[in-house]
């Protein structure tokens, strides 16, 4: 599996189709191993490094990969069936992701009655209701051209918050430090070392809201309706998050070339839009089981809370906002 949250999750439709008919998978990854209980079913291993491939590896009719990445040391150079799906032409189609991990079952490995389930299952212990107006807000990615700006965030948070929301920023314990400050802004910030436990607290949400990343789609995979933040719209169609109901949006197209829109992406894309999404998806979910927002109780302005559930001290924004380091994560 990639070391990417999201693509493994992306990935796991593939691998279920393939255990739902009769074939034998076992699955290397790094972050699966901690929700092991969360994919019951499935012969779920560590990753391991270069030198331990042919120990692990020599006994399998094919070793399967999603990306050249993801190869591990000179398994090529030994064994007869290594196969890297991002090699296939089924895989670069620009469309849902999770429609291509379907289209590789169907055309590439000859499967039929497919599901896009990936074969997650939440544990009985992590049943709890969701609370419907709060929103998981997750500010990074792991790369540093794919996160919108801090103070942005911080806005939309505001601006969430006097809708009668209740707005919670997340981020991994190495990242903690550096987002500390939105505490001072009178916001709530939650970090969790174990992905299990990130998994039963996204599940409390009701909406999450983030930068394209790993992070959506576990929330996605756990029921959780989710607005997030692309670079361009063929990032968007293809990795939105595939489970929930979702939205992917971008900035507007007023700046030609690849690397541009790369760079002036997150300062094009206005609160206002990340806002009006938020709106367009509780509208569309408002009468299905994953509704979301303010209901008539939550409506009265919700107490400002720090991080041990005292009173907060509200901040004014300004561009000279402190902002964490960025995440080469």
């Amino acid at each position: 599996m990639s070391p990417r949250i999201g693509d493994t999750l992306i990935s796991m439709v593939v691998a279920n189709n393939l255990v739902r008919h009769g074939i034998a998978v076992t699955i290397f990854s790094r972050h699966l191993p901690a929700l092991g209980n969360w994919f019951p079913g499935f012969r779920i291993e560590p990753a391991f490094d270069a030198g331990q491939a042919r120990q692990r590896l020599e006994g399998f009719d094919v070793v399967l990969h999603a990306y050249e990445a993801d190869v591990v040391g000179d398994v090529r150079d030994w064994h007869p069936r290594v196969w890297i799906m991002d090699q296939w032409p089924t895989y670069r189609q620009v469309k849902p992701m999770i429609d291509i991990q379907l289209d590789l079952c169907r055309h590439c490995f000859g499967l039929d009655n497919l599901t896009r389930d990936n074969g997650l299952v939440a544990p009985a212990d992590a049943g709890a209701a969701a609370v419907r107006n709060r929103v998981a807000i997750h500010p990074t990615a792991s790369d540093i051209h794919k996160q919108w700006l801090p103070r942005r965030f911080l806005r939309l948070a505001r601006r969430l918050r006097a809708d009668g929301y209740e707005p919670w920023f997340v981020v991994a314990p190495d990242e903690q430090a550096d987002w500390a400050w939105v505490e001072a802004q009178g916001f709530r910030l939650a970090a969790y070392a174990s992905l299990a436990d990130l998994a039963r607290w996204l599940g409390t949400a009701g909406i999450f809201v983030g930068n394209d990343s790993g992070l959506a789609h576990l929330a996605s995979n756990v029921g959780v309706p989710a607005v997030s933040l692309a670079i361009r719209p063929r990032i968007a169609l293809r990795w939105a998050p595939g489970w929930a109901p979702s939205l992917a949006i971008t900035a507007p197209p007023v700046v030609p070339g690849r690397w541009l829109r790369e760079v002036s992406w997150k300062y094009l894309l206005p609160v206002s839009k990340v806002a009006a999404a938020i709106e367009t998806l509780r509208r569309r979910v408002a009468d299905t089981p994953r509704a979301f927002g303010p209901g008539p109780a939550d409506a009265a302005s919700l107490p400002v809370l720090g991080a041990a559930g005292s009173a907060g001290t509200i901040l004014p924004v300004s561009d000279a906002l402190p902002g964490p380091r960025q995440s080469t994560r």
